[in-house]
C-alpha cells in the first residue's frame, strides 16, 4: 500500500529567483520520513534526501552520503525552450542557443512513497510534472520526469553535491580527468585542432575546426565520484553536465523528458562492472592485436620494401596497417584517403594475394572505412540510385563538406543502406583477407539532416557512432569471425561497447600541447576507461600535423616526441603507429634512426602480454579498464583525485610518462605498498611523491611488489 505524504495545506513553492518555501516548517502530522524496501526518505525545509539501506554492495552504511539530494532552498527542476542556431563544418559543431521562457517556479503538491518507489508529483511553471524514482535494485535508483507540455525542449536536473567531491568519466575527455569546476557538453563531434591550445586553435578555428577543452568524439554522460556514487543519463539528444558550482550539479537534457540511474557503491570497480553489465563489454582482443601494428601506406612495392628493411633490422612486426588500400588524395591538409570502400588496384594489384601472401608471413593486413561516401567514387553512384544517403530538407542526399571533397553520409536507420554497407564490409574487406581496420567517423550527422526513420537528426546524431559500431560487428559476426578479427573504433556514446571492439584515442597533433599533443593521450585514456570504454590505445606519434599554417606554424614530430610517444603506448594494451597526415614530413617509427629504439619497446610490449591478456579478460568479464585512474584502486587516498599524468595498467603495473618536451624527470605519486621499477630495479615505498630521474629510453614504470606480477621483467 502507498504512502503518502499529504503536504496540504502546505505547498512547497521554489522559484527560479531563489525563493525559500513558504512555510517555514512541515506541520507534525506529515511524515518526513519514509523506509522503503531498498531506501529511506527524509524530508526538511532545506532537502530532499534518498538513502540506500545497507546491503552487501555497500556494506559501510554508517556515515554514508545520500544516495539522491535536491534542494528545496532553490529550484531542483527548471525548463525552458530553444531553437538554437547550429553551424556545422567538418564535423564540428558550434551553437548558438537563444533559450525562451527559462522558468523554474516549482510547486510541489504530492508525494507519494511505496516500498519500491517514490513519486513526486506538482506544478513546474504552470506545467504539470511527475518524477517517478524507483527502488527496485539494492543500491540502484532510476529517475524519471515527464512533463505535460512537450512544448518545452530544455529540462534540468539539480542535485546536491559536496565541494569536495571529485568526479571522473563523461565519456573520452583530453584536457581533464577531474570534471569538477567545468561545464561538459555531451555531444559526439570532431575532437577539434588544437582545442585551446594557441595559435593552433585560433588558425584551425578560421576553418571552424579548432575545438575546445571540451569537444570529443566520444562523449558518454556517465560519471562516478567520490562520494562513491555514479549517474547515467539515458536520454541520447544533447546534454550539458554543470559541475561548476561548489554545491550541486546541474544537468541539462535538450529534451522534455529525462531519465537517470544513479548507484552506490563500497567499490568503484563494483560500479564500473554493475554499469558495463547493463550497457556492454568489449569482447576479447584477437592474437594478433597484442603484438607490433605497424602503420605505413603507399603501395604494395613500398610497404613490401620497407618490411624487407624492418626485417633485416631485426624489427618483429605482427600486423601492418595500411590505410590507403581503398586509394588515396593529396588535399591542402596533407595525404588523405579515397572513401571509396574497394582496393585500389593501383596501388595493391591482387589485393586478396597480397593479404594471403602477408598472413602466410605472419603478418595481418588491417585496413580502413567510415560512413561516407565520396561522390566521384564507384559505390557513390549505387548508394545515390538506392537513396542510402541521408537528406537535407528539400529530400535530397545531403553534401557534407571535407577538406578538398564533397561526401554524403549513409543513411543508417534505413535497413536497406544498413544491409548494403554491411555486405561491402564483407565482400571488399573481410572476404579479401583484412583482419581488422579503422573504422573512423561516425561524428558528423548534420543537425538539420532527413532520416529515412522519421527520427529527428537531433535526437539520433549522438546514437549514430553506436550504430556505426554495431554495423560493423555485425558483419564480423556473421561470417564466423568474432574473436578473429577487430575494429578499432573512434567515436562512441552510451551503448557503444556492446558493438565495439576496441577503441582509438583519436587525431592528436604532434606536439607537445596539453590540450590536443601527447599530455593529452593519458587524460583521454583514463576518463574513457572509467566510462566503460575499457580497451582503448593512441596512435604512436600522433596524427594532425602542419609544414606551415597561414605562413605561421610548422609542427611535425621529432624523434623527441616520437620516442616519448613510443615509451607511453608500450604500456597500453595496443602499441600502433601512425605515419600522421604529412607522412614525407614526419619522422617514422621504421626510419633507419629509430630501428634500435622501436625494436626495444616493441620486445617490451611483447613481455607484456601476458599481463596484458590478464588485463583484457578483466575488461571482457568486468569491464575493468586496462589504463585505470588509481582512484579506482585507493578510493580513500585523497591524494590519487587529482592524478591525471599517470595510471595503473591493470592493478599492478603504475606508469608515470613523459610528456614534457625537454624533460628529463617526471613526479611520480607512489600510492600504498612497495613498488619496483621495471627499469633500474629499485623499489619505492607507498604513500609519498617521488621526483623521478627519467630520461629518454627509461620511463618510470613500477610494479606491485605485493601481486603475483612481482616477478614481471621487461627487459
Amino acid at each position: 500500500m502507498k504512502n503518502k505524504l499529504l503536504l496540504f495545506p502546505l505547498l512547497i513553492i521554489i522559484s527560479a529567483c531563489g525563493l525559500k518555501p513558504e512555510s517555514t516548517e512541515i506541520s507534525s502530522e506529515n511524515e518526513q520520513y519514509y523506509s522503503g524496501n531498498h531506501y529511506e526518505f527524509g524530508m526538511d525545509k532545506r532537502v530532499i534526501n534518498i538513502f540506500f539501506k545497507r546491503s552487501d554492495k555497500f556494506k559501510k552504511n554508517s556515515g554514508t552520503p545520500p544516495a539522491l539530494q535536491l534542494p528545496l532552498d532553490q529550484p531542483f527542476l527548471k525548463i525552458a525552450k530553444d531553437e538554437p542556431n547550429v553551424k556545422y563544418k567538418y564535423g564540428s559543431f558550434k551553437f548558438a542557443e537563444n533559450p525562451q521562457e527559462a522558468c523554474g517556479t516549482l510547486n510541489i503538491k504530492d508525494i507519494d512513497t511505496a516500498p519500491k518507489a517514490l513519486v513526486i508529483q506538482g506544478d513546474l511553471c504552470g506545467n504539470t510534472f511527475t518524477m517517478t524514482m524507483r527502488i527496485e535494485e539494492e543500491q540502484t535508483l532510476d529517475i524519471d520526469i515527464q512533463l505535460s507540455d512537450p512544448s518545452y525542449n530544455r529540462l534540468s536536473l539539480v542535485l546536491i553535491s559536496d565541494a569536495e567531491e571529485k568526479i571522473f568519466g563523461m565519456g573520452e575527455q583530453f584536457s581533464h580527468v577531474n570534471m569538477r569546476g567545468h561545464r561538459v557538453p555531451m555531444w559526439v563531434e570532431e575532437q577539434g585542432v588544437g582545442r585551446g591550445d594557441q595559435p593552433l586553435t585560433a588558425l584551425a578555428n578560421r576553418q571552424m575546426s579548432g575545438g575546445n577543452a571540451y569537444t570529443t568524439y566520444a562523449p558518454v554522460p556517465f560519471y562516478m565520484t567520490t562520494a562513491k556514487k555514479s549517474f547515467q543519463l539515458h536520454n541520447t539528444t544533447r546534454s550539458v553536465f554543470d559541475f561548476q558550482y561548489a554545491n550541486t550539479i546541474e544537468i541539462e537534457v535538450w529534451d522534455n523528458k529525462f531519465s537517470a540511474t544513479i548507484q552506490q557503491m563500497d567499490d568503484p570497480l563494483d560500479l564500473l562492472e554493475d554499469y558495463t553489465e547493463k550497457t556492454g563489454r568489449l569482447p576479447a582482443l584477437p592474437k594478433w592485436a597484442y603484438g607490433n601494428i605497424l602503420g605505413i601506406q603507399g603501395g604494395e612495392e613500398v610497404v613490401l620494401n620497407q618490411l624487407k628493411v624492418l626485417k633485416k633490422a631485426k624489427v618483429p612486426v605482427d600486423a601492418i596497417w595500411i590505410q590507403d588500400w581503398c586509394g588515396k588524395r593529396e588535399t591542402e591538409l596533407g595525404s588523405q584517403l579515397h572513401w571509396n570502400w574497394e582496393a585500389d588496384e593501383s596501388l595493391y594489384p591482387n589485393f586478396k594475394i597480397f593479404c594471403l601472401k602477408m598472413r602466410q608471413r605472419g603478418i595481418r593486413v588491417l585496413g580502413y572505412n567510415n560512413p561516407f561516401l565520396m561522390k566521384d567514387g564507384t559505390l557513390a553512384q549505387t548508394a545515390m540510385e538506392g537513396g542510402f544517403f541521408v537528406k537535407n530538407e528539400a529530400g535530397e542526399p545531403y553534401p557534407i563538406e571535407m577538406p578538398d571533397a564533397e561526401v554524403y553520409m549513409l543513411d543508417l536507420t534505413n535497413p536497406e543502406a544498413f544491409e548494403w554497407m554491411k555486405g561491402i564490409i564483407k565482400e571488399n574487406m573481410i572476404n579479401q583477407g583484412l583482419a581488422g581496420w579503422m573504422a573512423d567517423y561516425a561524428e558528423g550527422l548534420p543537425w538539420d539532416a532527413v532520416l529515412h526513420s522519421g527520427i529527428s537528426a537531433q535526437e539520433y546524431h549522438n546514437q549514430y557512432p553506436v550504430d556505426w559500431a554495431r554495423l560493423n560487428r555485425e558483419a564480423i559476426n556473421e561470417t564466423g569471425n568474432e574473436g578473429f578479427l577487430a575494429f578499432f573504433s573512434r567515436s562512441s556514446f552510451m551503448g557503444g561497447n556492446q558493438h565495439s571492439t576496441l577503441y582509438w584515442a583519436g587525431d592528436q597533433t604532434t606536439y607537445w600541447q596539453p590540450n590536443d599533443g601527447l599530455p593529452s593521450v593519458v587524460p583521454a585514456l583514463l576518463s574513457s576507461g572509467m566510462s566503460g570504454m575499457a580497451i582503448n590505445h593512441a596512435d604512436i606519434g600522433g596524427f594532425m600535423s602542419f609544414t606551415r599554417m597561414n605562413g605561421r606554424v610548422k609542427i611535425v614530430r621529432n624523434e623527441e616526441l616520437l620516442k616519448r610517444w613510443i615509451e607511453l603506448c608500450a604500456f597500453t594494451p595496443v602499441f600502433r603507429s601512425h605515419e600522421g597526415i604529412l607522412p614525407d614530413e614526419n619522422l617514422q617509427v621504421y626510419d633507419a634512426e629509430m630501428h634500435e629504439f622501436y625494436t626495444r619497446f616493441v620486445r617490451i610490449h611483447q613481455r607484456l602480454r601476458p599481463y596484458l591478456e590478464a588485463q583484457v579478460e578483466a575488461a571482457t568479464v568486468k569491464g575493468y579498464p586496462v589504463v585505470r585512474h588509481l582512484y579506482l584502486h585507493y578510493p580513500d587516498d585523497k591524494n590519487t583525485y587529482d592524478l591525471q599524468q599517470q595510471y595503473l595498467l591493470g592493478e599492478d603495473v603504475l606508469v608515470a610518462p613523459v610528456v614534457k618536451k625537454g624533460a628529463r624527470n617526471v613526479e611520480v605519486y607512489i600510492p600504498e605498498g612497495e613498488w619496483r621499477h621495471l627499469f633500474t630495479g629499485e623499489t619505492f615505498s607507498g604513500g609519498l611523491i617521488y621526483k623521478m630521474d627519467a630520461p629518454i629510453g627509461t620511463p618510470a614504470v613500477f610494479v606491485n611488489m605485493n601481486s603475483k606480477w612481482k616477478g614481471l621483467i621487461i627487459e
